[in-house]
């Protein structure tokens, strides 16, 4: 029963690696300007063609997996810090915290002199996240030690504050600022470049290495905080690591690609659905099947209605709700 298991693993981290590797190179031929890669391969393209699909479309879509991945790893990350699977990394305040340091460039960015109006938004939400993060971590803390249920409640005082913050802001923005504003908080990929991946691909690709070394302590935290004390693991140390890694992730996503639902909750409890809870496996599944799953929503946003594009955010939400609602009742009806 035991190597039955172990193989249904193993086969299904082939899955999800052969099938975010697919939706890669397949989501690359989609687009307004009907260029593939027959064309690029054979030389066929033109000037124009091969500029935007290696400088446009490739670098939006491996943006696409790297992010999707990312979130998918908070989420199943998150999900083990609280020793529930219908948790999302913006339960403790984090995505809220980068969308309000985003709408503070947007909105108050043209006061500062020589603000950048693009690099500028996305630092001040990458380091949103990070700051917010830290934030909800240190008021929590009591004694030296992180309730969990103490984090989860500041978590949601912070979001409230935060979507107040971004209230006020929306309410002194201008027509433009407010469009932009709405424009991040729905969620595209729509200004991914090599630039951009030069910056954050390497931070969005961290869960591939960190995930081996980490998958262990999560295995026994999993089973509880005293339980994990006395096998060892340095609880209040995991839990700080943890939050760093949320908090670093989910800042550089919202920092990206603005805020984009239900990849951090759906795709884990998905995961974890099929070949249960060892994190060997859950984590490496979650990352992969999140980038595959993001990839090809993306392609759907640029396909669907081109030229124009439709919002990312809206497209994993109007797929990943419908899907987490079905795999409650099916969790509901199994126990």
């Amino acid at each position: 029963m035991e190597i039955s298991q172990v193989k249904k693993r193993k086969l299904f981290l082939s899955f999800t690696v052969l099938l975010s590797l697919f939706a890669l190179a397949f989501v690359s031929n989609w687009g307004a300007l009907g260029v593939h890669w027959s064309d690029i391969l054979t030389n066929s393209a033109s000037s124009i063609e091969n500029e935007v699909f290696w400088n446009l479309r490739f670098p939006r879509v491996i943006m696409a997996t790297l992010l999707g991945g990312s979130l998918a790893w908070a989420g199943a990350i998150a999900q083990g810090l609280f020793r529930n699977p219908i948790v999302d990394p913006g339960l403790v305040g984090i995505t809220a915290g980068s969308a309000l340091f985003a709408a503070v460039g947007i909105v108050l960015g043209t006061e500062i002199k020589n603000f950048p109006p693009v690099w500028g938004v996305i630092l001040l939400s990458f380091v949103g996240g990070v700051v917010t993060g830290f934030l909800v971590y240190i008021l929590s803390r009591s004694q030296g030690k992180t309730e969990i249920y103490t984090l989860l409640l500041t978590g949601i005082a912070i979001n409230s504050l935060c979507f107040a913050g971004i209230g006020i802001l929306s309410y002194i923005a201008s027509d433009a600022q407010l469009r932009n504003l709405s424009n991040w908080n729905l969620g595209s990929l729509g200004g991914s470049s090599w630039a951009t991946l030069s910056r954050f691909g390497v931070i969005l690709a961290l869960p591939v290495f960190i995930g081996p070394f980490i998958s262990k302590q999560l295995n026994v935290f999993a089973l509880g905080e005293k339980e994990a004390m006395h096998l060892g693991i340095p609880v209040e140390a995991m839990k700080s690591f943890l939050i760093l890694c949320i908090g670093i992730l989910v800042g550089s996503s919202v920092a990206v690609a603005g805020n984009i639902g239900f990849v951090g909750l759906s795709i884990p409890h998905i995961v974890r659905l099929a070949i249960g809870q060892d994190y060997k496996y859950l984590l490496p599944c979650s990352y992969f099947l999140g980038g595959a799953f993001l990839t090809i929503g993306d392609g759907f946003c640029r396909t669907i209605m081109a030229p124009t594009e439709i919002p990312v955010g809206v497209i994993t939400a109007f797929l990943g709700a419908p899907v987490f609602l079905l795999l409650l009742r099916a969790r509901r009806r199994n126990t």
